[in-house]
Order: structure tokens, then sequence, then C-alpha cells
């Protein structure tokens, strides 16, 4: 009686082990080990023979019927006595076959006999689409298959036992029943079974044979190199020869290839006594082993009653042992496939489907651009993970670069004047002298020539341009290699103001030629152009790589996103040149275009500029103000200059007068000219034609663009390859089979 288990583990071990059960013919066990008894042994071991004595199930022992696909016996405890038979389908089966083999089951109120066995047998052999014996012409059918045959044995006098039977392993192909790949298919199939950790392996080992012949050990030992998971069972002890008792002996006292799981001994039914009971052949077995030299051996090692016995408890404490780990996986491997089903995608069959792909797709890519150009950075992790996505901050930073290196060097001559060029006469004494009396140098000529030969200007490349175009090829045709702006020339500006000014002057009573001033202007702001250029490649370049990164993030497809930047980016470079064109024409309004401004701000800075060349050009009179008071006898501040200096000063000659003014008109004008064309170029070029008007690159890829796209160019874009959509397949597959799992598990 104290072998016997109590009602409560009966009960709970029932409970456990049909769980594991459930989950075997949900498809689970395709995808994560299962705690399992595997039985393995070659087609000659009399593995058969243990079957038969472990199962009670006449399993058939001619060649021609030898097991051809896995086989699960189950055994429950249960008040009423019933055989149930199915078949568990290859989860590598398609639906249809699936389906149809899940269609057979077979119920019987009793045990089956020899007979119903056989019979049960050819039935599955046929749905399972197996050659029978009979049938051994059709080339169209298999010999082997890796569904699983399920027969489930209850009854008041079954233990809670699962084990599971695979085709036995053969050396050589034999003509007309099996070939080399069904050998290799049976190896691969065995392999498969006993490799994962929660598997206890069943070796069948033949007694009389010597150990070196014994490879389905080999093979044990490989998926399990440390021994903990294999028991060896040895069989036909009563066929071996006579003076090696002690050889075989010593594996099950586990004094040679020791095993932690140990080994057990079975004497089955012969050759003579194939028709003999369950009964019968249980008295032989122990008839046998009382005798010498057996007799000497463990009990709890030798008959099939003590092989049963541990193979329930080492079932019942692995099923206890990993169950909940069975639990986390599922969970894992779930998460797992969501995650992946997630990323490629919804389906995509359909036309309708692989727009609602492609349109979800824009929607996020929308989304996100909508955040960027808010500068709303806490929306979307992508913002601190890639700082290129700081689209607006980048555009802002580089704006205000492009403002004070505009301010700093945009002149081609320098504006300010120095003490001693402010004190001198422009011209001589007269006012009337020679243009040779002016020596400009040979290194400045090009300026004084009114050039616009950009070739001359010898720079540096823009950073951020010269990057974009290695990283960005298909931009390098929008960006003509110009070179830097050179710096302002360190030279005295009113001397070619007067050069300018002596070379278009004309013979009539006007001070100030017409066509001098819009000369001087153009020569000054000669450096706005590749200042302007290389300002415009920067910002398209951070647009553009705002485009592909987030393209990269809202599809993670590279063939899908291919298929869309081959027709997206056309339109890009598009609408880049647009704003190219944009710029080019501010360029040409304000360089050669007529100067030309209503900005009050001009007449203010220009009697300003004025009002300091007079104070310049009498600073030589002034006089100290020390002690100095007016008529009322308030004390004088500031500089003081003698009514007497100011009316003998004499009058300014006609060049002097006109070189000083349009110093402070040219002055005045390029101020106000250039804080309008920062603006301009910033408001127009960058913000409304590449971030936020209603044509930006920016809104390209929409919804809308979605729509416009043809069937065909959807098929090309967003329909599946082949292998897509069998990994597609096969995820729903394994979801199903794992959803079904974790429902079974939560009961």
């Amino acid at each position: 009686m104290d072998n016997l288990p109590t009602a409560y583990q009966l009960t709970t071990s029932a409970a456990e082990l049909n769980k594991i059960d459930k989950l075997r013919e949900c498809g689970v066990s395709q995808y994560i080990g299962l705690p399992q008894l595997v039985v393995v042994g070659d087609q000659s071991s009399g593995k058969s023979s243990v079957l038969e004595a472990l199962t009670q199930l006449p399993f058939p022992r001619n060649p021609n019927l030898c097991t051809t696909f896995p086989t699960q016996i189950t055994f429950r405890n249960a008040l009423q006595e019933k055989t149930v038979v199915t078949i568990i389908p290859s989860p590598s089966s398609d639906p249809e076959r699936i389906a149809e083999l899940r269609k057979y089951r077979r119920e019987y109120l009793q045990s089956v006999s020899g007979d119903e066995f056989a019979v049960i047998l050819k039935d599955v052999r046929t749905v399972m689409g197996i050659r029978n014996p009979e049938e051994a012409h059709r080339n169209d059918l298999s010999t082997f298959r890796e569904d699983i045959l399920k027969v489930e044995l209850s009854g008041p006098r079954r233990e809670n036992l699962s084990i599971i039977d695979t085709p036995g392993i053969f050396r050589r192909a034999v003509d007309g029943r099996t070939t080399d790949k069904d050998m290799t298919l049976v190896k691969t199939m065995v392999e498969s079974y006993i490799k994962d950790k929660r598997t206890i392996i069943l070796a069948v080992l033949p007694a009389g044979e010597d150990e070196e012949n014994w490879e389905i050990l080999s093979m044990a030992e490989k998926a399990d190199n440390k021994g903990i998971r294999t028991l060896g069972v040895l069989t036909k002890p009563d066929l071996i020869d006579p003076g090696t008792e002690e050889r075989v002996m010593s594996f099950v006292q586990g004094e040679k290839n020791p095993l932690k799981l140990g080994y057990y001994i079975l004497r089955n039914r012969g050759k003579l006594q194939e028709s003999s009971s369950s009964e019968e052949r249980d008295t032989t077995e122990n008839e046998f082993f009382a005798q010498e030299p057996w007799s000497s051996l463990d009990r709890d090692h030798v008959g099939v009653h003590a092989l049963k016995k541990r193979l329930q408890e080492l079932l019942v404490d692995i099923t206890r042992r990993e169950l909940p780990n069975v639990r986390h996986q599922i969970n894992a491997r779930l998460d797992n496939c969501r995650k992946e089903l997630k990323a490629m995608g919804a389906d995509r069959k359909s036309t309708v489907q692989q727009q609602i792909y492609l349109q979800t797709m824009a929607t996020n890519f929308q989304k996100i651009t909508d955040h960027a150009l808010d500068a709303y950075y806490a929306r979307n992790p992508i913002f601190a993970e890639i700082p290129a996505m700081r689209l607006p901050t980048l555009v802002v930073d580089r704006s205000d670069k492009f403002a004070a290196e505009l301010a700093k060097k945009g002149h081609t001559v320098e504006f300010d004047i120095d003490d001693n060029e402010s004190g001198e006469d422009i011209g001589t004494s007269d006012g009337d002298g020679g243009e040779d009396e002016i020596d400009y140098g040979d290194e400045d000529e090009s300026i004084h020539n009114g050039s616009n030969d950009e070739a001359e200007v010898a720079a540096t490349p823009s950073t951020e341009s010269n990057a974009g175009r290695h990283k960005y090829p298909e931009l390098s045709c929008l960006f003509p290699d110009e070179g830097d702006a050179p710096e302002p020339q360190n030279r005295r500006i009113l001397d070619w103001i007067e050069h300018e000014y002596r070379k278009a002057r004309g013979s009539g009573l006007q001070v100030i030629s017409p066509s001098v001033l819009p000369t001087l202007w153009q020569q000054q702001s000669n450096n706005w152009r590749a200042m302007t250029r290389e300002y415009l490649a920067d910002i398209i370049i951070y647009v553009h790589d705002f485009i592909c990164k987030l393209m990269e993030h809202v599809c993670q497809e590279e063939r899908t996103r291919s298929g869309l930047m081959a027709i997206l980016l056309e339109r890009f470079i598009d609408q880049y040149k647009v704003a190219i064109k944009h710029i080019e024409f501010l360029l040409e309004v304000e360089l050669d275009g007529t100067p030309l401004t209503k900005n009050p701000s001009f007449q203010e800075n220009l009697h300003k500029f004025r009002l300091e060349r007079l104070g310049a050009a009498m600073s030589k009179s002034s006089i100290a103000t020390d002690n100095l008071r007016d008529a009322s006898g308030q004390e004088i501040n500031g500089t003081v200059v003698r009514l007497e200096d100011v009316m003998l000063s004499g009058p300014m000659g006609d060049i002097e007068h006109a070189v000083n003014d349009i110093y402070c008109i040219l002055k005045a004008y390029y101020e106000i000219a250039r804080r309008r064309y920062v603006d301009a170029i910033c408001t127009q070029g960058t913000d409304y034609h590449l971030l936020n008007g209603k044509n930006s690159p920016l809104r390209i890829f929409s919804p809308l663009f979605v729509a416009s796209l043809t069937p065909e160019q959807l098929e090309e874009i967003a329909g599946e390859d082949v292998s897509s959509k069998e990994r597609r397949e096969s995820l729903k597959r394994e979801m199903d089979s794992l959803e079904e799992g974790k429902r079974l598990l939560s009961h």
C-alpha cells in the first residue's frame, strides 16, 4: 500500500499531465519544449515489445508494419474505461491538411484488441498519406510522417502516464520499403524529440549487442551530454550468449557507462509468446529474473512494473517543476511573435490592405513631423534617441549662423573707416585729380572691375554640404561646388568708392551718376550668393536627413521603404529645386534689381551716417570745452567747433562730396537690405518651401499620396514577398497555438 499514490496526488498529477497533453495537441510543442517521456531505439532493439509491455497495446512487430510516425500513448486514471484515438497534425502542414487530420477520431468503451489496433494503424496511415504494406508500388505516398498518433487510455486501473514513441532508426535502406532520405528523416525526427532539456530519453538497447553498436545511446549522449535525462532500457536478456550476463548486469548495477537515471532491464515476449496475455507475460518475466545470476539485481531496476513506476515518477516530477517555466515561456514567445508581427504591419494581400498599410505609415509620418515642426519633442522618444530629428532646432541654429555670417562677411569691402581715412580728403585739394593719382593694387582688381566670377573665390566647402553629398549622393546635383564666400577686403572703402565713381561720371551737372550706386551695391553684396547657397544646401540636407530617418522609423521593412523612396525621391528633389529657384529669384531681386526700399529706417540711418561723416570732417577743428559756457551761462559739454572755423573750412569738392554721400547711402541701404534679405530667405526659402508650406517636402508622404498610387504601384511597394508571406503565416499559426496553450494553462 505504501507504493500507491494518494487520491490528492492522483488528481493533481492527472490534471498537470492532462495540461501538457493538451498543449501538445494544440501544437505548442513545436515552439516550446514540453515535459515528456520519449522512447527511442533502432528497429531491432525490441522497442515495440517494451511499448507493448508498458501500454498493453499490441504494437506490430512485422518489419512491414513498423512505426512510421510518432505515437503518443497517454494513460489517465478515470472511473470509466475508454480508449480515444486521434491525430495531432504536424504544425508544418498546410491549413487544409491540418483540418482534415483533426477530423480523425475513434472512440472505444474498452481496451482495443490486437486486430482492432491493426485496423486503426492502417486507417491512420491512409489518412496521413503513408504507404501500407500492400501499397509498396505507390510512389506518391510517404513512408514516414511527423504527424502524431495519439492513443488515450482511461480506466480505474490506469496510472497517470504519457509516453511518446518515435520511429526506430535504421542504418541502411531496404529496397521497396525505405530510402536514404527516409533514414535521414527518421534520424532528424528522433533528434528533434530528444534535444529539449524537458525530455526524458528512454533509450531502448538490445542487451546482446556490444555497447559500441548502440547508436541510439550515442545520439542521446549528444543531446544530453551530462547524462542527466537519459534512462537506459536493456532488452532481450534471454537471447544473450551464455557467459555474458555479468557484462549486461554491470550496466544495471551502474558499473559501466553510468547514467544518472540508471538502467532498467526487461524480458519481453518472444516469438512463441506473442499470443500470451499481459499477465502471462509478466509472470514469465518475473520467473526469468528470479533465476541466477539475474536474481542478484536490485528489484527496483528489474521488470516492466518497476520501469513504469519510475517513468511515472519522472514525468510527474519534471511536469511539476517545468510547468511554471512553460507558462512563462509561452507568454514570452507570444510577446515576441506580436512584436515581430507588428513590425511586419497588417496583412496586405489585397489592394485595400496594401493601401491601409501605407496610409497608416503615412499618418504616423505626418504625426511625428507635426511634433517636430512644433518642437514638441516630448511627444515621441525618437527625438531623444536621434538628435537629427529635432529639425526646427537645427534650422534655427543654422539660420542664426547664416544671419551672423552675412552681417560679418557678407560685404566685399569693410564699411569701417579708420581714423586716418576719416580725416583725409578724398581727392586732390581742388577735387579734380585724375584716376592715375590713386593706386588700388593688382590683388583687388577683380573688385574694382565689378567681377561676379565666383570661380575666382577660393574657400573651403561647407561642412554640412560636403557631408551631405557623401551621405546622400542623390542630392549632389542640387549643390554646385562653389566654395565659401571670401572674407571682406581689408582696404579703404572710400578709395574704392571714389574709383568706381570716377569710372561712372558723365558730362552732366549731376553730382552722383545714376549707375554708380547699383554698381557698388552689386559688388558689395556679391558674397551673398555663395553664402546663401551654402546655407540653403545645409537646410536641404537637414530636411532630407530628417525624412530618411523618419522613413526608417515608420517603415522598418527595407523592401517597402525602398519602393516608396523610389517614387518619393523625385518629388522631394523637385520640391528642393523649387526652394532653390525661389532663393535664386530673391538673389536676383536683391543683387541685380534696382536698390529700393520704403523702410523709414533708411532715411534715419542715412541722416545718422551723414552727421557722422560731417563730425569726422570737423573733428580737427574741435576745441576743449573746459570752463566754456553758452550765452545763458550754462556749461557746455561735448565737442565744440568755432563758427569761424566752419565758415573758413572752404567748400567740399564735388568728388569728395559725392564719395561721402555715396558711402552714407550705400551703408544705410546695405543694412536695410541685408536684414530684409535674411528675413526673406528664412521665411520664404526655408520655412515656407522646405518646412511649413503646403507643398513642403515634409508633406509629400501623406495619406493623399498613398491614395494616388495605382494598384500596380501598391503591389510593387506594399505587397509582401514570398518569404514575408510565409513568415507571416508561420507567426499566425504559432500565435494561435500559443494563445490556445495560454488559455489552457489559465484554467
